[in-house]
């Protein structure tokens, strides 16, 4: 790395925000470059003035005034319409307010239209029903499916009347399911 790098990167590596690898190049270059190892002391001596200086100003400055109307600003109970008159009155059309437009419509459209699917007052479906019939090789299956109580109920039965056509296949005698 040259020293242009180096002095560039210094603030960071003193801050210790450079990845390892990248760190340890920088500290091996400091130990073999004096000019780069001088600029690391003015550095290291600048943090600590700036830290001196802000520190003194910061023990004159009353904070307990600021963190009391802080608080009281986040514990101040507002009536709803005062809340929503200050969003009404604001930037009404702003970006950031139409993003959600879309995803909160889409929300409400779907609960509408759940709505009365799932609450109790809304309109009584009526109870579908379906019957299926399948013949397999003389041998009938029946399948009856309720929709409200979800049931299924599957019949297997013999064709005792012979009402189908003649399959290739024979049934042994005597056989059921």
């Amino acid at each position: 790395m040259d020293c242009e790098t180096i002095k560039k990167s210094l603030g960071s590596w003193l801050d210790v925000e450079l990845a390892d690898s990248e760190a340890a190049k920088i500290k091996a270059h400091l130990e073999i470059c004096a000019e780069c190892a001088e600029e690391k002391r003015r550095l290291i001596r600048l943090q600590a003035s700036i830290k001196d200086v802000l520190e003194s100003r910061a023990s004159g400055i009353a904070f307990e005034p600021f963190w009391r109307g802080v608080r009281s600003r986040i514990l101040e109970k507002r009536p709803w319409y005062v809340a929503l008159r200050e969003m009404i009155s604001g930037d009404f059309l702003s970006p950031q307010r139409l993003a959600w437009t879309i995803p909160v419509g889409i929300a409400l459209i779907l609960a509408l239209l759940s709505l009365d699917q799932f609450s109790p007052w809304g309109s009584q479906k009526n109870n579908l029903t379906s019957v299926e019939s399948i013949d397999g090789h003389g041998f009938n299956v029946a399948v009856f499916r309720e929709s409200q109580t979800k049931t299924t109920v599957i019949w297997l039965f013999e064709n005792q009347e012979d009402e189908d056509e003649p399959s290739g296949e024979s049934t042994p005698p005597g056989s059921s399911f």
